[in-house]
């Protein structure tokens, strides 16, 4: 159903991977890049999702012994920077920010993922100044759902968490939204998580980025 939000946004904080870029495919090729020689096979993208909510280098240090570790990591991150061509934005993401900066809507990015990749997708994506704030699963001791990366963000943009929207694809983005307090706004465009997270009872279910920017202005949106 639709209706308007009960409190202001006055600033928008952003999931990167499944909500801003669609990364999955390459995060799961740069994966098998990174351990097929030392595993023997490839790895389906269940298998790799499930091994996220922590920074790439944690997942492979989880995965291989010691002394393979850190060719595997270079080899992830050479792969992720020269194949980034095939993680896009999503449609509708370049609009939503450029419109959310013409409104002087403070932006930032709180991600599992590490700040190397971090910086190669924001980099890819021609958002390096987009952001003021970029929290990475590397500057947390706690990754989300738990509210750290969440409540840091909104410090340094000096807003107070209650009038700032989390917007991510995933439970772990949901529940750290809602454990911080804030606006909780799912990506519904491309989750993969769309079940789950819609059990979880999200403040708005956005079906295109555009819907989060109605979100911002405080026009009817779809309640999950």
């Amino acid at each position: 159903m639709c209706a308007d939000l009960a409190r202001p946004i006055d600033a928008v904080i952003f999931d990167l991977d499944g909500t801003l870029v669609d990364t999955f495919g390459l995060i799961v090729a740069s994966w098998n890049a990174a351990v097929r020689g030392h595993v023997g096979r490839d790895h389906t993208p269940e298998e790799v999702i499930a091994r996220f909510g922590v920074p790439c280098s944690a997942m492979l240090r989880r995965e291989l012994p010691a002394h393979l570790v850190d060719d595997a990591i270079e080899a992830f991150h050479h792969h992720y920077r020269d194949a980034h061509a095939m993680a896009p934005a999503f449609d509708g993401i370049d609009d939503l920010i450029a419109r959310l900066r013409a409104r002087g809507v403070p932006m930032a990015v709180v991600t599992g993922k590490g700040r190397r990749t971090t910086d190669i997708s924001l980099a890819a994506c021609r958002w390096a100044g987009s952001f003021p704030v970029v929290i990475t699963g590397e500057d947390v001791e706690r990754q989300k759902p738990d509210p750290q990366g969440a409540l840091r963000a909104a410090r340094q943009l000096r807003i107070a968490p209650e009038r700032c929207a989390f917007v991510g694809d995933s439970p772990a983005d949901i529940g750290a939204g809602r454990a911080a307090g804030m606006v909780t706004i799912v990506a519904g465009w491309q989750t993969v998580y769309a079940e789950k997270v819609r059990a979880m009872q999200p403040d708005v279910w956005a079906r295109m980025p555009a819907d989060v920017l109605r979100a911002v202005e405080g026009h009817g949106v779809e309640r999950s």
